[in-house]
């Protein structure tokens, strides 16, 4: 994964990518140094003086640690820390592909130690929340295989969770399995867009997607709801499973609640239209593999005056 920094002074370059390695082996203190080291010879480049200060907002946040006791807590707070992370790259404006992967992997890393370190009756008293978090880490760390263990499991005892699903078909995703992935992603933004934590999603296509919708002006939470329609329209989440007629009926039902409060509520209209349209893709959907004309007609129409725009990519 590394990639060797464009800088001009070799040495600086050496230390840089030491401290690279430092991070993957969850040695803060020795990147840190060579940070430091690589900053003196070369202190105008940009990478160097990005690392650093990535390397100041994590120093920052480590300080924060919850006592060393709560083991649960401490990892929670490690990957609730990549978040706030994520909105600082934001804020920074720039970013290098290297110090970010770099510095991903010695703070799940070190998630993943806290967690791996719970005794194990803690283990089997959480569940599915262990095996999640588990899941989570050991993709950020490049364990992809004991990842897919650790999440199909969880998602064995828990099928309707919409961020497990979401991290199994990101895990599936790096693994290659295109089609596998597509159709979990597929499911976990249907089932709850906001359950789905983006900022520790990874894989290639899901990261263009969120890309692509933040581009179109969405933000914040509404990147979430968007991604499923969005995916729809593009073809990307093209593999469907067949619906039973109580499912159909459940969502037909979902949809009609969802009008209802979109009638009532317009404030709340950014996140109830594209929920709404994603249940009418569904319905839609089911009606045109029944054979249904009129019944798929008749959901298109409602697509088309809920949102003219979104209509005409979906029928074009």
């Amino acid at each position: 994964m590394a990639i060797q920094p464009q800088i001009k002074n070799a040495s600086a370059a050496s230390d840089l990518l030491i401290a690279y390695e430092s991070l993957k082996n969850a040695d803060i203190q020795s990147a840190d140094l060579f940070l430091e080291r690589a900053l003196k010879t070369d202190f105008e480049h940009p990478e160097v003086l990005f690392a650093m200060k990535c390397m100041q907002f994590w120093k920052e946040q480590l300080l924060n640690m919850p006592d060393t006791k709560n083991l649960l807590d401490r990892g929670d707070f490690l990957c609730a820390s990549w978040k706030k992370f994520m909105v600082f790259l934001g804020h920074i404006g720039e970013s290098f592909e290297t110090t970010r992967y770099a510095f991903k992997r010695f703070i799940f890393g070190l998630a993943l130690d806290q967690y791996l370190a719970l005794p194990d009756e803690q283990k089997e008293s959480l569940g599915a929340a262990i095996d999640l978090r588990l899941g989570r880490s050991r993709k950020a760390t490049g364990d992809i295989e004991t990842a897919i263990v650790h999440l199909e499991r969880a998602a064995q005892s828990q099928r309707n969770d919409a961020a497990i699903l979401s991290e199994l078909a990101d895990a599936y995703a790096m693994a290659g399995e295109a089609r596998l992935s597509k159709a979990l992603f597929r499911e976990a933004f249907f089932i709850d867009p906001q359950a789905v934590e983006i900022d520790f999603l990874e894989s290639e296509f899901i990261l263009k997607i969120i890309e692509n919708v933040r581009n179109l002006g969405y933000s914040g939470n509404d990147i979430a709801e968007w991604i499923p329609v969005y995916a729809e329209i593009w073809g990307v989440f093209n593999l469907k499973r067949e619906l039973s007629t109580a499912e159909y009926n459940r969502i037909s039902a979902s949809a009609r609640q969802i009008e209802i409060e979109l009638r009532e509520s317009p404030q709340r209209r950014s996140s109830l239209l594209p929920r709404l349209l994603n249940r009418y893709f569904w319905m839609a959907d089911y009606l045109k593999a029944q054979g249904d004309e009129a019944g798929w007609h008749s959901v298109s129409l409602k697509i088309k005056i809920l949102d003219q725009s979104i209509h005409a990519l979906y029928v074009g």
